[in-house]
């Protein structure tokens, strides 16, 4: 009776490449379940003898026609394939721009694309709370001029012992007071980075030279200070930021600060950036890892929301054991070769994977240099296994 108790997790049947199911499935039932020419003239079929997780061959059986062994090697890893990114603003360059008063938007002079600088005005609000804040501050300037005033005659008074000096303390305090009020009116006027025109009508100007690239405010448009969305932002696109979804096997050769490649669609544009972040998360369901790429965009030829490639460089001078497409069985949740350490007997170890490229497959670990593995007839020794269940 066959042994086939296994170290692994029964699972049904594996395949590689399209086509190969068939194929395999016929060339099992010819190797091991029907006799050859000369075997149907007398000559006895050898079955092949399942442990635990190896195949026992006979030397001399026709099973070998259908095996080949290799000696795995090293070779200059695989270059990675480009990954799909798309542009995005600079968070550190950008700033929202809002109202920092309740009103309502009298003129818009910025659409999205336009530049601007520090300074110029983007649209203008009609506000009654900027007329209030405006007689604030008028009147504590008022009440500071007073208040000193009185204080100075005072002094004077207290000088001819006219005057108790009780008054003039108290006065002084009071002035204290009034001028901490005034500063307190005019640091929250100049908070508003606006320009007043008139006594209800304030311009909002930009924070910071850049492009518009996001306009949500129209004229007449009624508007608060504690709105969710900006009205506009701006941004300096001299530098911009690429959000590329990077295939696993490729993410785990890439660093911060390394270079590469940042291709438009069609080709037009291509320029270096550097790794500014690869995440440590794997999205479950595209098996990708967003890597973030700083690229300078002094000629704003990166549009934001463009879609672009990242072409990272193959690791320089770094070799590993590539193996032929074939020699590898996965089946979505771990990968395994055949390799061989005596004679007729061929054992399945689990391997990590790394790119497949062109019809190789790097090997980064569990498969040694200058071990003989399966190169052809993998999927053959796999079903023998699973059918011996």
């Amino acid at each position: 009776m066959t042994d086939s108790s296994s170290r692994f997790p029964r699972r049904p049947l594996w395949f590689t490449a399209a086509g190969l199911g068939l194929g395999a499935a016929v060339t099992l039932g010819l190797v091991l379940g029907r006799p050859t020419p000369a075997e149907a003239e007398g000559t006895a079929t050898v079955d092949p003898i399942v442990r635990d997780e190896s195949v026992h061959l006979p030397l001399d059986g026709p099973q070998w026609q259908y095996i080949e062994l290799a000696v795995a090697a090293e070779a200059p890893a695989l270059a990675p394939l480009p990954a799909p990114g798309r542009v995005d603003l600079d968070e550190h360059r950008t700033s929202a721009v809002g109202s920092p008063l309740a009103g309502r938007v009298d003129q818009v002079r910025v659409r999205i694309g336009d530049r601007v600088k520090a300074g110029d005005r983007l649209f203008s609000v009609r506000s009654g709370a900027y007329a209030d804040l405006d007689r604030e501050l008028k009147s504590t300037e008022s009440d500071v001029t007073t208040r000193q005033k009185l204080v100075d005659r005072l002094r004077e008074l207290v000088g001819l012992q006219a005057a108790p000096e009780k008054d003039l303390l108290a006065a002084e305090a009071e002035l204290r007071q009034a001028k901490l009020a005034l500063e307190a009116a005019k640091a929250k006027r100049s908070s508003l980075s606006v320009s007043a025109e008139g006594d209800n009508l304030f311009w909002v100007t930009a924070p910071r030279s850049g492009t518009v690239v996001d306009q949500n405010v129209t004229t007449s448009q009624e508007v608060t200070p504690d709105r969710d969305a900006p009205l506009l932002r701006i941004s300096d696109l001299g530098e911009v930021v690429v959000q590329a979804d990077v295939q696993e096997a490729d993410a785990s050769d890439l660093q911060e600060g390394q270079e590469v490649t940042v291709t438009t669609q069609g080709g037009s544009v291509k320029r270096q950036g550097k790794v500014e972040r690869v995440s440590e998360v794997v999205d479950p369901q595209r098996r990708t890892v967003v890597v973030r790429v700083r690229v300078a965009n002094e000629d704003r030829a990166l549009r934001p929301n463009a879609f672009v490639e990242v072409t990272p460089a193959p690791p320089a001078d770094e070799k590993r054991v590539r193996v032929p497409a074939g020699a590898v069985i996965t089946n979505g949740e771990r990968s395994v070769v055949f390799v061989t350490h005596e004679a007729g007997r061929l054992e399945r170890v689990p391997v990590t994977v790394g790119r497949r490229r062109d019809g190789e497959v790097e090997v980064r670990a569990g498969l040694d240099v200058g071990s003989r593995y399966v190169a052809r007839g993998a999927l053959l020794l796999e079903n023998t296994i699973e059918l011996a269940d």
